[in-house]
């Protein structure tokens, strides 16, 4: 009985055991993994992967879910770079050479819109956020194939495109062969800060929280719980085209397949973080846990030379392992809530 008690907080802090113990792992197999290149790839690989998994957890927290983060991704940051490069080979753009200030302002706009209209879809059009967010994933990709047409956007070489990969590009402090921190790293750190104080300090993400432990009750306490829904879907929105600008950064050129599968990553990331899928809890810092674990094995079998196919299954592995442990959670709070109903109960039987 005691230890049941104590399942739940154990499983919420999980992460950082298994996170210290990969570590050590990957340091016993590569003389490579600790240096400073090592650590900032690691880091450069989970700004992206966190800057989508933050506007997951907002959503996540809410008892919803979005599927369309990762085509929301891939628009973002092609409509950023095709704004602003020329129509000919080798950028085959849209020619229209806009200021890429303008273009970044465009993207978020856009990331923005598409999370307002899934948010706006699932409470006032009382469709299902499944069918919703899905059905928008594969929009957004099919819109990124008819921008596309197969031949990839490239900014390389384009003198204005360098104020586009700015974010996701450029160190903000480097010492060669020291130390060099990302702009997309301290970005992502802002991020998650920001997060942070919005759940824990603010009332908005109190009400977040009300509304994914009980929804009627949240509603039946004064909360808008359908403008919130709308609001967290916008936000997430916003990041997902945020993690677009940094991602088109970072690779220069925007092929069609752009983000495709992030969605899997991002989910599993949150959840092995200690969200939960039924709402109503965990933590950023649980999240952040989730985004460096992922990138640490991902780097780690990277290393290691780890046949790709084998990778997927790793990755497949981690997906079931972080379901495997939110069905966890879930089992054994519900058994500490029958308890703790059971014991209210026995005073009132023996009188």
């Amino acid at each position: 009985m005691q230890l049941s008690k104590h399942v739940p907080a154990l499983l919420d802090h999980l992460i950082w055991v298994i996170l210290v113990a990969v570590f050590i792992f990957f340091m016993t197999q590569s003389p490579v993994f600790l240096s400073s290149t090592n650590i900032t790839n690691i880091l450069t690989a989970a700004a992206i992967l966190g800057i989508l998994v933050v506007g997951q957890t907002f959503v996540l927290i809410t008892g919803n879910f979005d599927l369309s983060t990762e085509s929301t991704l891939g628009l973002a940051g092609l409509i950023g770079m095709f704004l602003i490069v020329p129509a000919t080979a080798p950028h085959w753009g849209g020619g229209i050479m806009l200021n890429p200030y303008i273009s970044i302002v465009v993207l978020l706009l856009m990331g923005a819109s598409v999370g307002y209209i899934i948010g706006a879809l699932i409470t006032i059009g009382k469709m299902n956020n499944f069918i919703v967010t899905l059905a928008m994933l594969l929009i957004l990709r099919g819109l990124i194939m008819a921008f596309t047409k197969g031949t990839p956007i490239s900014g390389l070489g384009f003198a204005p495109a360098e104020t586009y990969f700015w974010l996701g590009h450029k160190a903000l402090f480097e010492i060669p062969g020291v130390i060099k921190i990302p702009v997309a790293v301290v970005a992502t750190a802002a991020v998650f800060i920001i997060g942070h104080i919005i759940l824990n300090h603010r009332r908005f993400g109190r009400e977040l929280y009300a509304i994914g432990g009980n929804r009627q009750a949240a509603i039946a306490s004064g909360i808008d719980a359908d403008a919130r829904v709308r609001q967290v879907y916008v936000l997430s929105g916003l990041l997902a085209a945020l993690g677009g600008w940094m991602l088109a950064g970072r690779v220069g050129s925007i092929q069609a397949n752009l983000g495709e599968g992030y969605i899997f990553t991002v989910m599993a990331a949150a959840v092995i973080g200690g969200i939960s899928l039924q709402g109503g809890r965990g933590t950023m810092l649980g999240a952040l846990g989730g985004v460096l674990l992922l990138s640490t094995i991902d780097r780690g079998l990277n290393l290691m030379n780890v046949n790709v196919f084998w990778v997927k299954v790793i990755q497949g592995l981690i997906i079931m392992l972080a379901m495997f442990i939110d069905a966890q959670r879930v089992r054994f709070r519900s058994f500490e809530k029958v308890s703790h109903d059971a014991a209210g109960e026995q005073p009132a039987a023996s009188n």
